[in-house]
């Protein structure tokens, strides 16, 4: 029986504080994974002593225990969220011209999507983002799933730059933690989020928009779940045919954005002498 049932089938028993303090959690299960005791303390106006009673009350030894089973409940549901719900048969036949075709039009798409976002390029856009990276101290990159391969590029790029920048896998749930318990002033915060969007993805960034620190989200729409909660945005489309997510878009960003770095950071006569010393 997973935190979330066993708090409904104590519920009636609940007083009316604990009954306020299990509605807090059952509506936010992603939150208390991140959320420290005077956290939850404020958020359900409850004494630190009575959250820890609650926390006895439901067979938790402790408010970690409770964290950690909520943690686990994520972790469930991420898996239950993500898991591919289609396995490809060993023969899928396709006649040649059909897959010719199916190939063409995917590539078509894909230069449309290039020329649509080269005709509405706005650069101050990317001026903006790469002014917040120079002006930060640490730079925390934030990816799960296909978007690591996004976060170790623009990591790598940044690295090159001697940015202090930091890759963090969104699905090693305790990292997550620790990494938004640290965030201060000076911090930059880099989120990507792309369909299908990670379960916790808004609880995450709310956590991160409450420490105050700039938040920059690469994402396909200003309704994905990073976006209410950034300081600014970099949007490009990501749809294809035969996946959620196509990285040509966001890749020609993370491109964009490095070279605005280095036109920025290395003089116009020193640059093929900078391109020279890259390993790749």
């Amino acid at each position: 029986m997973d935190i979330l049932q066993r708090i409904r089938d104590m519920y009636p028993a609940l007083t009316k504080k604990q009954k306020g303090i299990a509605d807090y959690l059952m509506e936010n299960p992603e939150d208390v994974c991140y959320i420290t005791l005077a956290q939850l303390s404020q958020q359900t106006a409850s004494s630190e002593l009575t959250l820890l009673r609650f926390c006895e009350k439901i067979g938790c030894s402790s408010f970690l225990e409770l964290k950690n089973e909520f943690r686990e409940y994520t972790q469930h549901m991420i898996r239950l969220l993500s898991a591919p719900a289609y396995f490809p048969p060993e023969n899928a036949s396709c006649e040649r011209s059909a897959k010719e075709a199916l190939l063409t039009d995917i590539c078509r798409q894909e230069a449309a999507a290039v020329a649509d976002f080269s005709a509405s390029f706005n650069p101050e856009s990317i001026v903006a983002a790469a002014g917040k990276i120079k002006k930060s101290r640490r730079i925390f990159i934030f990816a799960h799933d296909i978007s690591k391969i996004l976060g170790d590029f623009l990591e790598a790029r940044l690295r090159l730059l001697y940015f202090n920048a930091t890759l963090i896998d969104l699905a090693d749930l305790a990292e997550t933690q620790n990494r938004l318990q640290q965030l201060c002033e000076g911090d930059l915060v880099i989120f990507f989020s792309f369909p299908k969007y990670y379960y916790p993805m808004g609880s995450i960034a709310r956590k991160a928009a409450d420490t105050g620190v700039p938040i920059l989200t690469i994402t396909d729409s200003i309704s994905s779940p990073a976006a209410e909660h950034s300081t600014h945005l970099l949007l490009c489309q990501t749809s294809t045919k035969m996946f959620y997510n196509s990285l040509t878009l966001p890749m020609t960003i993370l491109n964009l954005l490095a070279s605005c770095l280095v036109i920025d950071m290395v003089p116009e006569s020193e640059r093929k002498d900078f391109k020279k010393t890259l390993s790749s």
